[in-house]
């Protein structure tokens, strides 16, 4: 998918996918650090959908193997992915510190 479009659907993902299951895992607005953590203790293993460009990484400011990719749109959503058994699950975050690359906070999952 070109990098101009993911945008727009993670926006479209953002504002029509419903949550799936709860996570036992995963809090809204924990940091992605603290989520990662819990993830894979719980047995939750990084899939990145793609590899994400090195802007991408500036933009998330962590080291996640986990990160599939970022939206340059200023808005830094950043999406996470992992697998459990025949479990995908995705988590999408927000920066900690609006508009500036920063450790994201968990949004959204499914």
């Amino acid at each position: 998918m070109g990098r101009s479009l993911l945008p727009l659907v993670l926006v479209s993902l953002l504002g029509s996918v419903a949550q799936a299951a709860p996570v036992q895992e995963l809090i809204a607005r924990q940091s992605i650090l603290d989520a990662d953590r819990s993830l894979v203790a719980a047995g939750w293993r990084p899939s990145p959908q793609q590899q994400p460009s090195a802007a991408e990484r500036e933009w998330s400011k962590v080291p996640l193997k986990s990160l599939s990719t970022c939206s340059g749109t200023g808005a830094g959503f950043c999406r996470f992915d992992y697998v459990r058994d025949s479990q995908r699950l995705s988590v999408v975050t927000v920066p900690s510190s609006p508009g500036r690359p920063s450790v994201g906070r968990v949004e959204r999952w499914w």
